[in-house]
């Protein structure tokens, strides 16, 4: 019941927490499930957003955007689930029941290369794309420019922290220790502490929503020499919505037509820091 897509899903819920640390494979899910009808949302379109966010002002925005252009009223649906009590199965089970009877799309979902991904879920393009940066308290501006022996705090389960760890392993850092943190806020504290160097941090955890304490570093730099080095948002939809997606993906396209939209992305992709 999976299949390799070019483009993959994990839900942005905690940095690198996604779904790939939850298990390696989606639950098994019935066709006559998740095929069923919803219900009628009459003239609204309603769109699940997570709670815990750091692009939850954007992801708001863009669920009000594609309702408008359909002529209909936005409506956003908190996600409800308790992300610390999550099992083996991860966040799957509980995005699938939504997506069946409470709202249409989950928009902030992370986009995420060579992800195995279960049948019933389909991606539309993304509508953020924001990189990942390097914070410290010493002035680096790129991971080349860390000493000997440094250690780098991680997102743990994702692709950039994937390629640290190749990029340590070709001796290119000589000494180098990977500190790997499920959590922002982890990342900050190790900081502050002086429990490592540098962090590698998504970049709308410095300045969107639920944004860690700007106190605990000083500089701003780029993960070079790591590539791609940047995380993008999609939206989530049912297999069975493949009509739908083509028509969310035409209200991507001009999205940033809004200017509130350019705002946002702005703050997401902490340009003003």
């Amino acid at each position: 019941m999976i299949r390799r897509l070019p483009v993959a899903l994990a839900i942005a819920a905690l940095v690198g927490a996604d779904l790939s640390s939850a298990s390696a494979q989606a639950p098994f899910v019935a066709p006559e499930f998740y095929n069923r009808t919803r219900p009628d949302f009459g003239q609204t379109l309603p769109m699940c957003v997570l709670p815990d966010s750091p692009t939850l002002d954007l992801d708001r925005r863009v669920a009000e955007i594609i309702a408008e252009s359909l002529l209909l009223e936005p409506k956003i649906v908190v996600l409800d689930v308790n992300m610390d009590a999550l099992d083996h199965e991860g966040i799957w089970p509980d995005v699938l029941v939504h997506l069946s009877e409470s709202c249409v799309g989950m928009v902030g979902t992370k986009l995420i290369d060579g992800y195995l991904y279960p049948d019933w879920l389909i991606p539309t393009a993304p509508y953020l794309t924001a990189p990942y940066v390097l914070i410290s308290n010493d002035g680096y501006g790129s991971l080349d420019e860390l000493p000997e022996g440094a250690a780098i705090g991680s997102p743990i389960y994702t692709q950039i922290d994937g390629q640290l760890l190749s990029y340590i392993a070709t001796g290119a850092m000589p000494g180098a220790r990977r500190l790997p943190y499920d959590r922002p806020e982890l990342a900050e504290q190790l900081l502050e502490d002086g429990a490592i160097d540098a962090a590698i941090i998504w970049a709308p955890y410095l300045s969107g929503a639920n944004a860690v304490d700007g106190a605990a570093y000083s500089a701003i730099g780029t993960v070079e020499p790591l590539r791609p080095g940047t995380q993008s948002l999609g939206i989530a939809l049912r297999s069975s919505d493949q009509m739908l997606r083509g028509t969310f993906d035409q209200v991507i396209d001009v999205l940033d037509s809004d200017p509130e939209i350019g705002r946002l992305k702005q703050i997401a992709r902490a340009e003003d820091l």
